[in-house]
């Protein structure tokens, strides 16, 4: 389902569900697009986390709003789940849909409980549960292919092959390889393999995934190098928090799986965990307790809010500062002490 579809029949509420940070993106953008364009200019980013004012939310859907009679909010749900509360707001949210409102819920991909609770019962009878697959490992370097032509150039099978390989199956990394070719390829028509291996081996000395991997590996000094390297290169601090998010997420629903007795290798299969890559998550898994990754969430929201101007800057440059403090900790240094040593230390600062 394309987003732009969204408004053929408009339904109040709709369930995203989404195990690709990249897909779940575009199919996002996509229906802000095509909601603007139906007269929705109330359109806002929450997310679910620890105190969510749920209340507050029904009270607010039978305000008018100050913009326009068409009032969007976007709810994302970090570990799939509303709770006690977040489940009765919702259910009363289908049961009375007030006019001219609708209610994105965005969630990893849901599973069976999920699917029969009384919450999702709910929004499938009022609106619409949307799951958007993944793309399989041997469905990527078609979908690279496809995504070269949407951003205006082709690539050959070897190509897609080769930048399949690279980037792991991660999509937002693929999506940024195909946008730096993009960028720095701009006019050609075509690039060939042996132009994108030249131009991948340039830029592989360092890249988020080796950012990710300090952070995981609980390696704080050469997180903050890599980060630094980075910025230098000119990292997006979007495509950054993305990276760091969608590992952040992967360990909350791997920590989840693991209290609950319920860790096999299945989740990691789910969550597209390659096996040479869960060493890594194993060591976080050991490191970093619920509370934290929770926290390392809520400062990725932080982010969120800042990039796109949902929430005002309270001092030049507090994106890089908290994505260095988010690196920091996250790599295994307390929050406070990272708070400290942003202050004090070498800053990513955007100088």
């Amino acid at each position: 389902m394309q987003g732009s579809q969204i408004t053929q029949q408009l339904k109040p509420v709709y369930l995203l569900a989404s195990g690709e940070p990249l897909l779940t993106r575009d199919w996002l953008d996509d229906a802000r697009k095509a909601l603007r364009d139906a007269g929705f200019e109330d359109i806002i980013n929450l997310q679910s986390d620890t105190g969510f004012d749920w209340q507050s939310l029904l009270q607010e859907g039978d305000m008018l709003s100050l913009f326009s009679n068409s009032k969007c909010r976007i709810v994302t749900l970090p570990n799939g789940k509303p709770g006690q509360v977040g489940s009765k707001a919702i259910q009363a949210l289908c049961e009375t849909p007030a006019e001219g409102n609708v209610y994105i819920f965005v969630t990893p991909p849901i599973d069976r409980q999920s699917r029969n609770s009384s919450w999702c019962k709910a929004i499938q009878a009022c609106g619409e549960i949307v799951e958007i697959k993944p793309v399989y490992d041997n469905q990527l370097a078609d979908w690279l292919r496809q995504r070269a032509q949407l951003k205006g150039f082709s690539i050959d099978n070897q190509a897609a092959q080769f930048l399949a390989v690279c980037t792991e199956g991660n999509l937002l990394s693929a999506d940024q390889e195909l946008e730096k070719l993009a960028i720095r390829f701009a006019g050609h028509d075509s690039i060939d393999f042996e132009t994108i291996q030249d131009s991948v081996a340039q830029s592989a000395r360092y890249s988020h995934f080796l950012l990710v991997d300090a952070c995981l590996a609980g390696k704080p000094r050469r997180a903050l190098r890599i980060l630094k390297s980075l910025q230098a290169e000119g990292y997006a601090s979007t495509q950054l928090r993305w990276a760091l998010q969608n590992s952040l997420e992967q360990l909350d629903r791997l920590k989840l799986a693991q209290t609950g007795g319920s860790l096999s290798d299945r989740t990691w299969q789910e969550l597209r965990i390659w096996r040479n890559k869960q060493p890594l998550y194993r060591q976080a898994l050991e490191r970093l307790a619920s509370v934290q990754i929770e926290r390392l969430l809520q400062s990725c929201a932080t982010l969120d809010r800042l990039g796109k101007g949902q929430q005002d800057s309270e001092f030049p440059h507090q994106e890089w500062f908290e994505i260095k403090s988010l690196v920091v900790e996250f790599s295994g240094v307390s929050a406070d002490f990272a708070s400290e040593s942003s202050i004090r230390g070498s800053s990513v600062s955007g100088k």
